[in-house]
C-alpha cells in the first residue's frame, strides 16, 4: 500500500512521492486521496515544526474499505515520533487573547483515518468534526494549550456534525480552555480511552468543561480518563467547571476507572439517562457527583470536596438533582472538612447498598431521603477546617476501594477489598480496536449496544505487616509497592487467572521473563520489600508493565514453545519464513487485560493462535476479522491480532481447531482455514 510524505516546508517537486519530494501539511486531503484505502501518510518529525496559521479542510476517506493512517516519524528512521504542529495562539493563554487557528477539520465525506503520533500546540480546535463523518481514530497524540482537542462543530452547509465510530486513545493534553473533548448530535460508539488532561486553570472562556457529551450522543465508553482543573469563575455568583458533563438527551454512557479532580464545579455533572461508574473517583471539586439522570455507580470514590466560587456552588460529595434516579452499589466517600454535605438530595430517588462514609463531625450527613443509609455506614472525625486537604483511614473496618486509572491518588488500606463485582451494564460494546481502529458499528437499525458482562476483579494490596491472601474464584490482583511493602506475606489460591502487579520489576538473572523461587520456595520482592510465598511449580512469567507497574502470571499457563503477546504493547510476532517450523502464538486473553494492538506476520499453514478465551462465539468454526483485525474478546476491549500469511497478504479468517485443558488452564486452538496440520498437544 502506498506512502504519502509531508515534511513542514516540502521539498523537491513537491509531489509526496519520498522523502526528496515531500508535500506540506496543507495538501492534507489530497495526500489521503493519492494514498488510498489501507495506505499511510508520513510526517517527518524529525525536520523541525509546521507552523500552521489556517484549518486543513478534509473531505475524503469515507469511500475507502481500510482507513487510511496519517502519522508523525522519524524520516531518516522510519520510527513513530511525533510530528509537532504549531498553531496562532498565545502561548501563554490570557482573558480575551485570540482563541488561535483550527487544524483538522473533517467535512462530510471524510473518514476511516488514523491519526497518531503528533503534538499539537498552541491551537483554538485541534481536531473537528464540521460535518457527519464516521471511523476516526486519534491515538498517541499530545497537546499543549488549546481551546478544544476534539469538537462536533458543524460548518457552511452541514445540518449535523454526528461523528459516528470514534475511538480517542493514549492522549496528554497540558493546558485547555473551554471544552478538551466536546461530543454531539447524534453522534454514537464512541471510546475515549487513556486520555488525560489538564486545564492548568485557564479560565474565562465560559462553561470550561473537560469532557462535554451533548445532544443525543449515545453508546459512549469512557476509561482511564483523568480531567483536572476546569476552570470558569466569570459567572460571578456560580462558578462553572465540570470535569465530566453529560447533557439530557444522551444515552448509555459508562465510566470506568475515570478521574475528576480539581474542577471548580461538579467532577461529573450528569443529566444522561443509562448512565453507569465504575471505579470512578472524585476529589476536590465544588460538588464531586452532581446527578440529574439515571445513574448507577458501583465502587465509586469520593474525596475532600472543596467550594471554590461565589454563594451557588456547593460542597457536596454527592448532589442529587429533582427527578433523577440514583443507585449506589459499594462506594466510599471521605472529607474532614465541616464544609461538606456528603449527601444533597434535592428530590431525586436515591438508594444505596455496602457504602462508606468517613465525615467531620461538625459537617452535614444528608438532605432529604436517602434509602438505605445507616448509621454503621458512617465513621466520624474531627474537622480540619472548611474543606479537608486528605483522609487516610486508619481503622481496618474502613475499607477504601482500590481505585485504578491514570494518577490516581485514593486510600488504600491492608485488607482484601472486592473492587467490582459481576455486574450487567446497560451500554456495552466496548468499541474494538485495530488498525484504522474505531468503535464498532452495531448492526444495522440497532440503536442500543447488547449488554455485556463484566467478570469480577478482586484487589489485594500488600503492607509491611505479614499478610496472608486467600484468593478467590474470579479474577484477582494481588498488587505490591516494594517501597511500602516489608512483611513475610504469603497468597493461597493463585490462579491461572491471577496477577501480581509490583510496583518494580522483579529480579531476573537471565532475562528470560520467567521467575523463579528460592530453594525456601519464597520469592524475593527485592528493594527491601519482602518475600512471598505461592506454591507454583514453574514461578511466575513476566506478562508485562502497565502504568500499574510490573505484572506477572502464572509461568505454567504458557504453553512450551509458544511466544506471547504481552500487555498493552503492538508486539510483532514472527513466523517461520518457509513455513518449515511449527510456531504457536499464544495470548492469555482469559486475564480480562489489554493485549495491545498486535500483528503477526510469517503466519504458516503449520502455525496456531493460541487463547484462553474464545476469539468470537458466532457458532461457526470459522472467525473473521473486524476492520482487519481479530478480536481477543466479544464486547470487552482486550486488544486485537492482525495477521499476514507467508507472502504478506492479511489473513481474513481463521479456522477454530478445538480445545484442550491443561493444568488447570483450558485453551482454544486457531490455524489458517483448509490447514492440515495435527492441532498441537498442549503442555503447561
Amino acid at each position: 500500500m502506498p506512502n504519502f510524505y509531508i515534511s513542514p516546508t516540502g521539498s523537491g517537486n513537491k509531489s509526496g512521492s519520498d522523502w526528496a519530494n515531500t508535500a506540506a501539511l496543507t495538501s492534507m486531503d489530497g495526500a489521503i486521496r493519492k494514498a488510498g484505502s489501507g495506505g499511510t501518510v508520513l510526517l517527518a518529525a524529525d525536520l523541525g515544526s509546521y507552523k500552521m496559521t489556517n484549518s486543513v479542510n478534509i473531505w475524503s476517506g469515507a469511500s475507502f474499505a481500510d482507513a487510511v493512517t496519517i502519522k508523525g516519524v522519524n524520516s531518516k528512521t522510519g520510527a513513530d515520533q511525533e510530528a509537532v504542529i504549531e498553531g496562532t495562539r498565545p502561548a501563554t493563554y490570557a482573558i480575551g487573547n485570540a482563541s488561535g487557528n483550527e487544524l483538522f477539520k473533517f467535512q462530510k465525506g471524510a473518514g476511516n483515518l488514523t491519526f497518531e503520533h503528533l503534538q499539537v500546540n498552541n491551537t483554538a480546535t485541534a481536531f473537528r468534526a464540521a460535518g457527519d463523518v464516521a471511523n476516526i481514530t486519534i491515538e498517541h497524540v499530545d497537546a499543549d494549550n488549546v481551546a478544544h482537542f476534539f469538537q462536533t462543530y458543524i460548518g457552511s452547509g452541514n445540518k449535523s456534525a454526528s461523528v459516528t465510530n470514534l475511538a480517542l486513545r493514549d492522549i496528554d493534553v497540558e493546558g485547555f480552555s473551554k471544552g478538551l473533548i466536546e461530543i454531539g448530535y447524534n453522534s454514537s460508539n464512541v471510546l475515549i480511552q487513556d486520555v488525560r488532561a489538564d486545564s492548568e486553570r485557564q479560565d474565562g472562556d465560559e462553561f470550561a468543561m473537560g469532557v462535554h457529551i451533548t445532544g443525543t450522543t449515545h453508546d459512549i465508553v469512557l476509561r482511564r480518563v483523568t480531567m483536572e482543573n476546569a476552570t470558569d469563575t466569570t459567572g460571578g455568583k456560580y462558578w462553572n467547571g465540570d470535569g465530566f458533563a453529560t447533557e439530557k438527551g444522551v444515552y448509555n454512557v459508562l465510566f470506568e476507572d475515570t478521574i475528576a479532580r480539581g474542577n471548580t464545579d461538579a467532577g461529573y455533572d450528569l443529566k444522561s439517562k443509562s448512565t453507569t461508574l465504575v471505579r470512578t473517583l472524585a476529589e476536590d471539586n465544588s460538588r464531586n457527583y452532581r446527578i440529574w439522570g439515571d445513574t448507577t455507580m458501583i465502587d465509586v470514590v469520593g474525596l475532600n470536596p472543596d467550594k471554590r466560587g461565589g454563594p451557588l456552588n456547593g460542597q457536596n460529595q454527592i448532589h442529587i438533582i429533582k427527578g433523577a434516579s440514583l443507585t449506589i452499589e459499594g462506594g466510599y466517600f471521605a472529607d474532614a472538612g465541616s464544609g461538606t454535605r456528603v449527601f444533597l438530595n434535592e428530590g431525586g430517588s436515591v438508594t444505596i447498598s455496602d457504602v462508606q462514609v468517613v465525615r467531620a463531625a461538625t459537617g452535614a450527613l444528608k438532605t432529604g431521603t436517602i434509602g438505605g443509609l445507616t448509621d454503621a455506614m458512617v465513621t466520624l472525625v474531627d474537622a480540619v477546617g472548611k474543606n479537608s486537604a486528605g483522609l487516610l483511614p486508619t481503622d481496618p473496618l474502613i475499607a477504601a476501594p482500590v481505585v485504578t486509572g491514570p494518577n490516581v491518588t485514593a486510600p488504600v488500606t491492608s485488607i482484601p477489598v472486592t473492587v467490582v463485582p459481576v455486574v450487567t451494564l446497560p451500554v456495552l460494546q466496548s468499541p474494538a480496536s485495530g488498525p484504522g481502529t474505531s468503535p464498532a458499528s452495531l448492526p444495522s437499525g440497532q440503536t442500543d449496544a447488547p449488554a455485556t458482562t463484566i467478570p469480577a476483579v478482586s484487589k489485594f494490596a500488600g503492607t509491611a505487616a505479614a499478610d496472608v491472601f486467600n484468593g478467590t474464584t474470579g479474577h484477582d490482583q494481588f498488587r505490591f509497592d516494594q517501597t511500602v511493602n516489608r512483611g513475610a506475606d504469603k497468597i493461597v489460591g493463585f490462579d491461572t487467572d491471577d496477577i501480581l502487579v509490583m510496583k518494580t520489576a522483579l529480579a531476573d538473572g537471565n532475562g528470560d521473563g520467567i521467575i523463579t523461587f528460592g530453594r525456601n520456595g519464597l520469592l524475593d520482592l527485592g528493594a527491601g520489600g519482602g518475600t512471598l510465598k505461592l506454591d507454583l511449580a514453574k514461578g511466575l512469567r513476566l506478562l508485562g508493565q502497565t502504568d500499574d507497574g510490573f505484572v506477572y502470571g502464572n509461568a505454567a499457563v504458557r504453553p512450551n514453545k509458544s511466544v506471547e503477546g504481552k500487555l498493552t504493547t503492538a508486539d510483532t510476532l514472527t513466523g517461520d519464513a518457509k513455513d518449515k517450523a511449527t510456531n504457536a502464538f499464544f495470548f492469555d486473553t482469559d486475564l480480562n487485560l489489554d493485549l495491545g494492538k498486535d500483528k503477526i506476520v510469517n503466519f504458516g499453514s503449520k502455525d496456531f493462535i493460541i487463547s484462553t478465551s474464545k476469539l468470537a462465539e458466532n457458532g461457526t468454526s470459522t472467525i473473521s476479522t473486524h476492520d482487519g483485525v481479530f478480536s481477543f474478546h466479544d464486547g470487552l476491549d482486550l486488544g486485537t491480532v492482525g495477521v499476514t500469511d507467508l507472502s504478506g497478504r492479511a489473513v481474513t479468517a481463521l479456522e477454530f481447531d478445538g480445545e484442550q485443558t491443561s493444568g488447570g488452564t483450558h485453551y482454544y486452538v486457531y490455524s489458517l482455514v483448509g490447514s492440515t496440520t495435527a492441532m498441537p498437544v498442549i503442555g503447561g
